[in-house]
């Protein structure tokens, strides 16, 4: 394939997905891609394979391929696994390269650093490449972030989900600072959300939406129910998701530790829905307890959307997401004493659940402004249009863009 110049309406906006799943980098995926089929019409989206949001694309009008990609894990980084990851990159770049010799796109819109094949190749090709970063591994050690980090180098505009994110990714590459903006997740929640119930009669309704892994911590909210029952509350706990494909033995573990906890009636394996509302509605708190580094918070965010109190790991971007509403209680879950502090959460919510249920009716509107879906894709879609194109609207301006590169983005384009 040969390098060229691409003219302003030529080529349809190619988006680059590791994931067909429905989870928070997926659901973002999704406004995104809503905005761009609105602003420029031929929208195709390249994922691995069949999934529940191959529908949800389709449905936005957007054309979507199934392409091999290589996505780059933290164990590629290590010395003992560089032959995988030459042979990984190699599989990897074939899909690539036919991928882009067919369609020549005027633009590649890759929603994540771990595609290191794509931005490189897109650059390569001649189109506008643009990455949004949603990761932040601020627990890895310095070479394995700078690893994660340099395949972003050849990006034309870098958004970034959080301060969190855009710190983590500046630190290991400072030259990405200059190109690099915050763009608030866009999350879509219930117009009129149904206020939680007025008096806690019976139990403590508690639910955990998203992957069941180590990382997430929902190990430690079982422990957290053990110490609840203890302590005399009446607590039960939904899980609604399901493990990441090869993970089951976490599962495995978990029941485990469900049956040595004593906790077996209180939890309830409610398996994956892409509907999560129902679920938020049911329930009296939202528990969000990871162990490691969160870029941003998106299901925390769904629950003051939900108008529901919310028990949080108070670290990284969690805090970032939701610590500015009444409704959170925090915990570390850093810490060697987290169950603990997950239970005193949890017991501080019950105890004063009148002030607590107000606060999240009062923050439920105060986040959908901030976190409003029109206004994320708009973003997303004018960071994507080449700055010679006025098919988006016109170049990226600072008035619409938040982080430190937008006032570098406001003196090119005055």
């Amino acid at each position: 394939m040969t390098r060229r110049t691409r003219t302003r309406n030529e080529g349809p906006v190619l988006v680059v997905h590791p994931s067909s799943d429905l989870y928070g980098a997926d659901r973002m995926l999704l406004e995104s891609v809503r905005q761009l089929v609105d602003a420029h019409g031929d929208v195709v989206v390249a994922v691995p394979g069949p999934g529940p949001l191959v529908p949800l694309l389709l449905a936005a009008g957007a054309r979507v391929e199934q392409v091999f990609s290589l996505v780059l894990e933290k164990r590629h980084l290590e010395p003992r696994n560089w032959p995988a990851l030459v042979r990984d990159t190699v599989a990897g770049l074939r899909p690539a390269l036919r991928t882009m010799r067919r369609l020549q796109p005027r633009a590649v819109y890759v929603s994540t650093e771990v595609l290191p094949v794509w931005p490189l190749l897109s650059r390569w090709a001649g189109a506008h490449v643009v990455v949004h970063v949603h990761e932040a591994e601020l627990e890895m050690p310095a070479p394995i972030r700078l690893g994660l980090a340099l395949p972003v180098l050849p990006a034309h505009r870098v958004l970034v989900n959080s301060e969190c994110t855009l710190a983590c990714l500046v630190e290991a590459v400072p030259r990405l600072a200059g190109r690099s903006t915050v763009v608030l997740n866009g999350v879509a929640g219930p117009a009129d959300p149904r206020p939680a119930r007025a008096h806690l009669d019976g139990q403590l309704r508690i639910v955990y939406v998203g992957r069941l892994s180590e990382r997430k911590g929902v190990h430690l909210v079982v422990e957290a129910l053990r110490l609840l029952e203890e302590r005399g509350v009446n607590a039960v706990l939904d899980l609604v998701g399901d493990v990441v494909p090869g993970k089951e033995w976490y599962e495995q573990r978990l029941r485990r530790a469900i049956e040595t906890a004593g906790v077996s009636h209180r939890v309830r394996f409610r398996g994956f829905h892409a509907d999560v509302w129902p679920w938020l509605e049911a329930a009296d708190v939202v528990v969000i307890p990871p162990v490691v580094t969160e870029a941003f918070g998106n299901t925390a965010v769904e629950a003051v959307l939900a108008a529901r109190p919310v028990v949080v790991a108070d670290h990284t971007g969690l805090r970032e997401a939701v610590g500015d509403y009444s409704c959170v209680a925090g915990a570390d879950t850093m810490a060697t004493d987290a169950a603990a502090q997950l239970a005193d959460a949890f017991a501080a919510v019950a105890a004063d659940w009148s002030r607590f249920r107000a606060a999240a009716a009062a923050d439920a509107p105060v986040a959908r402004r901030r976190h409003d879906p029109r206004v994320y894709g708009r973003q997303v879609a004018d960071a994507v249009a080449p700055p010679s194109s006025g098919r988006f609207g016109g170049t990226v301006g600072a008035e619409v863009l938040r982080g430190p590169g937008a006032l570098a983005e406001k003196e090119r384009t005055a």
